[in-house]
């Protein structure tokens, strides 16, 4: 009866044990290796899509950025180019054979001004007056065009107005001759005209249209190249 006690003990202190190993189990509030794993891997993928959408607008941003330096970077180019190719008449003053002013606002009467440059030493612009004389009439019959020359050197000393006043009343313009004052910025214009007789056609804005023409005009083909000139002056005269 006693051996049979002590195997009731045993079998007692086993249950007892194996109860206590079941309460060593951890809380359910306590994080466990599942569960840190679990959220790991998803705020690592919104870090990582966040940091790809700001890699994406970032190139965006950097393209549209250089699309517009690229835009005003040709339309400087543009208006540059444009600058240098229109070449406009400086400003200046003068006096027509009978004494009237003439200047820049004159010009803008007429949507076409044929400027004839010259100057009293000059044997062929002398010469080819007499043709000019009758151009100059053929071509004011035109609407909107006019005929004038500018003599480059009248103010220089009295021999060039002598020689001036002496041409005039010999020939006969039937244009307006201007004495133009040899100054300013027309001065730094008639510098750089190294061809006598010049002549050039400018639209009402100043503008120099076409490419002057160097040498007299008595020649057909001369004629032609101004006549052209006048036309392009015209057309820029109306589009403005």
């Amino acid at each position: 009866m006693k051996k049979a006690n002590n195997i009731y003990t045993i079998i007692m202190l086993g249950l007892a044990l194996v109860a206590c190993q079941n309460n060593d189990k951890p809380e359910d509030n306590q994080p466990t290796k599942n569960d840190t794993q679990a959220e790991m891997p998803a705020e690592d993928k919104s870090d990582t899509k966040n940091e790809g959408k700001s890699d994406d607008n970032e190139e965006k941003d950097n393209k549209e950025m250089s699309k517009e330096a690229e835009k005003e970077e040709n339309k400087e180019e543009s208006d540059s180019a444009n600058t240098n190719d229109k070449k406009t008449l400086p400003n200046f003053t003068a006096k027509d054979q009978d004494g009237n002013p003439y200047s820049n606002k004159d010009i803008e009467k007429n949507d076409a001004t044929v400027i004839n440059l010259w100057f009293t030493g000059c044997s062929a612009c002398i010469e080819e007056m007499d043709e000019v004389n009758n151009l100059a009439d053929e071509l004011k019959k035109e609407d909107g065009v006019d005929f004038v020359s500018m003599c480059t050197d009248v103010n220089y000393d009295d021999s060039t107005k002598e020689a001036y006043q002496r041409i005039i009343k010999d020939k006969k313009p039937t244009y307006k001759a201007l004495a133009v004052d040899y100054e300013g910025e027309m001065k730094d214009y008639l510098e750089n005209i190294f061809v006598y007789p010049t002549t050039i056609v400018v639209d009402k804005n100043g503008n120099i249209i076409g490419d002057p023409i160097e040498g007299t005009l008595v020649a057909k083909d001369q004629q032609g190249k101004l006549k052209e000139n006048i036309k392009m002056a015209i057309e820029s005269s109306k589009a403005s």
